[in-house]
């Protein structure tokens, strides 16, 4: 299943067996390299994701994510994007994607390295299985994890499977050299990136919840 570019598909963020958020985006390249999305600013999402989950002390937080995992808790609601225009590259097989973020203006704020699941295609869409970690990474490449204390909470639960666990230590050592020697995608130009004209903001389909 190979998607044209300009295609509108729905991002499944999971969280356990249950639909975190559905997210419409739009098809900017899938190919063998790479399925790179781009999100619209303001498009309207569904989510049953925490609110406000930072102001929560760190074991409030797991307990809620473990809860979570309930595919039937909490109940969805509507919600808006953020007003950043977002982009993700995701290769093949990969346990990580790679996000850069653009304010309103088309302003290049920084790069996201989120550690993931390999992508799982689906007819609507993709399903994405986020597993907490992150690397911030600005403009000038350097660069700061983000939610290792939610990672290692989580491992210490036993939230991961061995290998699950394994493999985003891999990734995540894989991308800090990759960072670091100023490698693809951080040295392909996507910070000049711009989606066509004619894109319109993507809308979830009235069966957004149907995947397969």
């Amino acid at each position: 299943m190979n998607w044209k570019s300009g295609e509108q598909i729905v991002q499944y963020e999971m969280w356990g067996e249950g639909i975190g958020t559905a997210r419409p985006v739009t098809v900017v390249e899938d190919s063998s390299r790479h399925l790179a999305l781009y999100s619209h600013p303001h498009a309207r999402i569904v989510t049953r994701g925490i609110e406000n989950r930072n102001a929560l002390e760190l074991s409030d937080r797991i307990d809620l994510y473990m809860g979570a995992l309930d595919p039937l808790a909490g109940e969805f609601r509507e919600a808006v994007s953020s007003h950043n225009h977002v982009l993700t590259i995701t290769p093949p097989d990969a346990w990580y994607s790679v996000w850069l973020f653009w304010s309103p203006e088309w302003e290049f704020k920084f790069w996201y390295v989120n550690f993931q699941s390999p992508l799982r295609r689906v007819r609507s869409g993709v399903d994405i299985h986020d597993f907490v970690l992150d690397i911030v990474v600005q403009p000038d490449l350097s660069w700061a994890w983000k939610d290792v204390d939610e990672f290692d909470e989580l491992v210490a639960r036993r939230f991961f499977s061995d290998d699950q666990e394994t493999n985003i230590r891999d990734a995540a050592n894989v991308m800090v050299a990759t960072i670091e020697n100023r490698g693809s995608p951080f040295s392909d130009g996507w910070e000049n990136w711009r989606p066509d004209r004619s894109w319109r903001t993507p809308r979830l389909p009235e069966n957004w919840s149907d995947r397969h």
